[in-house]
């Protein structure tokens, strides 16, 4: 449909040319051969029009075809150089290391639950989100539909109080309501969870002096082989308020050394982080069980399923002892 377009336009070019050029022939002789002087002086202009109007055509056509497509050329090599510059620097680059956006105001954890299928992970690394108290029933459907859950969650000690008082709007007392409330609804939802259910739960209850910089959530879809990461920062909001960056990658089973390779991405270093702490907390849990003392900082489910939920999703299906952790 362009392409005819453009033809009609230079058809309608070529009449206005030529067409002009005829009227200029045809009423310059009609001026000099009119019997009646009286009215030549009209031809005349009408002579005139028809000149200008197929030379102004003419120059215009021969600016577009020959000046206009050199200048268009030098101002492309000129945005050529500058999209180069600060696309490729910026865009590009984002994409390639798995950039794909900033939500909206707050993270719809809603809609993120409901998209999870059977066989997907997700993996929770957030100190504090009043929020997340309303949506355990979706922590308890998405696991009976056959997600699984692992999670890296503040321990209930005096030592959150450092980071309640950088809060607006909650006291330190408040803060930790909320955090023994969570955790409590997870302790509900674990002992809801049997082995008739496909999904999984693990949940380590870790110190604040070890906590990452930003608040992470992982999911790692089994169906697409993708790897989406959420992440924001602690400041003086509730994490619950704020924006997340939302980065995508395919999802790779062996992340070693990833960072020295050409084809690093964030989402990667971002899961090569959590699953160092997963394994840390998880070598405490085995010293735990050498002595023969229940870990209390580890909360699973089934019940029946310790070393099944201790696991990540890369992890295979068996562990022979603690220590192959």
């Amino acid at each position: 449909m362009s392409s005819n377009l453009n033809i009609l336009k230079w058809l309608f070019a070529l009449v206005l040319i030529f067409g002009g050029f005829t009227v200029y022939k045809i009423f310059g002789v009609l001026a000099v051969d009119l019997g009646s002087k009286e009215y030549a002086w009209i031809l005349k202009i009408i002579s005139e029009f028809g000149l200008f109007t197929s030379v102004v055509i003419s120059v215009g056509f021969f600016h577009h075809w020959i000046i206009a497509t050199e200048e268009r050329r030098e101002t492309e090599k000129i945005f050529h150089s500058v999209l180069t510059r600060y696309i490729d620097g910026t865009v590009i680059n984002a994409k390639k290391r798995g950039f794909l956006g900033i939500t909206e105001k707050e993270l719809d954890f809603s809609e993120i639950m409901h998209s999870l299928y059977p066989g997907d992970y997700v993996y929770w690394l957030i100190i504090f989100d009043p929020r997340y108290r309303h949506y355990c029933r979706e922590f308890e459907l998405a696991i009976k539909r056959g997600v699984h859950f692992r999670m890296l969650i503040l321990k209930d000690c005096p030592t959150p109080e450092l980071y309640a008082n950088e809060i607006i709007g909650f006291g330190v007392e408040e803060f930790r309501q909320y955090n023994r409330l969570f955790l409590t609804s997870l302790k509900d939802i674990a002992g809801r969870i049997n082995e008739k259910d496909s999904g999984t739960l693990g949940v380590f209850a870790y110190d604040y002096d070890n906590l990452p910089s930003v608040p992470l959530f992982f999911i790692l879809r089994k169906k697409s082989e993708t790897l989406e990461v959420f992440n924001s920062f602690y400041l003086s909001e509730p994490i619950g308020r704020m924006p997340y960056l939302h980065w995508q990658s395919e999802l790779k089973h062996d992340t070693s050394y990833f960072f020295e390779s050409e084809k690093w991405n964030m989402p990667d270093l971002f899961l090569d982080y959590f699953q160092r702490r997963w394994i840390v907390e998880r070598h405490k849990s085995c010293e735990t069980d050498k002595e023969n003392s229940a870990c209390k900082d580890f909360l699973y489910a089934p019940a029946s399923a310790r070393e099944k939920c201790i696991r990540l999703n890369s992890e295979s299906d068996t562990l022979s002892s603690p220590d192959t952790s």
